[in-house]
């Protein structure tokens, strides 16, 4: 008996048919492993959508919506957190904030917790995710900078900071100082205020494990190290590339925005709005390794946990482009809306949900003018990996 049939059992026909099976599998295989990133589903939320943030004990998508700028119009929209079915971005559950005004948020998973920083009023909601309640509102007692921006939480120690963006003048006095919430997780209550780490404070990206927290600067494009056990600046260093020939070259202002860090492998990421792209930073030494370019008005980004490829949201363009992990080159640009604004990953499926803002109506124009179809804006888009 022939070795194959031995092994098999089969007669030989058969085992020419599996072997084809086989290999037709394992073409498959390939084929998926192969498979490019694609845009799979959008669908419209309510009026101007900003952050998005994923909870794993949902299975949801929580988008921040800031409602309609005539608050007391016949339809207007209210203000709130709208939650978004993972699988098919419906609508299964919105939070109401009332006067507080969402724009940036995050969630503590382990306490199942979601905080609202609302940029206009100064203040920050505490919503327990579980009945849509507000257990605390964080208001700003001093001096410093009352427009909040982002929020990072860190879990272990359930602390919560938040930036506040300043340093900048309001006609002929100067603005208020930019600042850093440190609120306790436990009390929900304001613990501290890190005053001035930055001119402009913007962005930031957390290292939980060393209690480093990474402040950009919006106004230098530079980045601060805060020690957060001191909560002091340890040092600053620049976020872009400046002509090595022209002594007199400087940052563009309001160049970089947002910042995104792989703690594992010591890689900080600059998000720099006006030049579009993202600057590569060793993080032990704070030099730039490389720039990459990306789209027209880079504005936020977010590290893919299975790939470890850097997903970029380019405000200007209307597309999302992805960073090889390895090579630093952009391998896709993906059309996602009109304004992507954020992105939200899910840790298990690896699928990639992105904010798209709508251009809306002219701020300038009379108030009767009819909002334009805008099948891109106020969108949430889902990308399969």
């Amino acid at each position: 008996m022939p070795f194959n049939a031995a092994r098999t059992g089969l007669a030989p026909h058969t085992r020419r048919f599996f072997t084809l099976s086989l290999l037709a599998a394992s073409i498959g295989v390939v084929a998926q492993a192969m498979a490019a990133p694609a845009v799979d589903r959008s669908v419209k939320v309510d009026e101007s959508v900003y952050e998005i943030a994923f909870n794993p004990a949902t299975d949801a998508v929580y988008a921040a919506i800031t409602g309609s700028r005539d608050a007391e119009a016949e339809n207007a929209v209210k203000p709130g957190i709208v939650a978004l079915d993972a699988e098919t971005l419906d609508e299964v559950d919105k939070i109401l904030t009332g006067d507080v005004i969402p724009f940036g948020i995050a969630i503590n998973h382990a306490t199942q917790k979601l905080y609202a920083a609302d940029t206009k009023n100064g203040q920050v909601g505490v919503y327990n995710i579980d009945t849509g309640e507000e257990v605390a509102r964080i208001e700003n007692p001093g001096e410093t900078s009352d427009q909040l921006r982002q929020v990072a939480v860190d879990e272990d120690s359930n602390t919560v900071y938040v930036s506040a963006v300043g340093g900048m003048s309001r006609g002929d006095e100067e603005g208020p100082e930019s600042a850093i919430w440190v609120i306790d997780g436990e009390s929900d209550t304001l613990e501290s205020i890190i005053v001035d780490p930055v001119k402009t404070a913007a962005g930031l990206a957390l290292d939980a494990a060393n209690q480093r927290l990474y402040v950009s600067d919006m106004a230098t494009s530079d980045i601060a190290e805060i020690d957060l056990e001191s909560q002091e600046v340890l040092r600053t260093f620049s976020a872009v590339e400046l002509n090595d020939n022209d002594p007199d070259a400087k940052p563009a202002p309001f160049d970089t925005v947002n910042l995104e860090l792989d703690a594992d492998n010591g890689i900080l990421y600059a998000i720099n709005q006006k030049t579009g792209g993202v600057s590569i930073i060793d993080v032990e030494s704070g030099e730039i390794e490389t720039t990459v370019s990306t789209g027209d008005g880079a504005l936020s980004a977010r590290l893919h946990p299975q790939t470890g490829d850097l997903y970029v949201a380019n405000r200007g363009d209307g597309t999302v482009s992805i960073i090889d992990a390895d090579s630093r080159y952009v391998t896709a640009h993906l059309g996602t809306g009109t304004h992507p604004q954020t992105i939200a990953i899910a840790p298990d499926t690896g699928n990639v949900y992105v904010s798209n803002k709508a251009k809306g109506k002219d701020r300038h124009g009379p108030a009767d003018a009819p909002t334009p179809v805008e099948p891109g804006g106020n969108t949430v888009t889902r990308i399969t990996p």
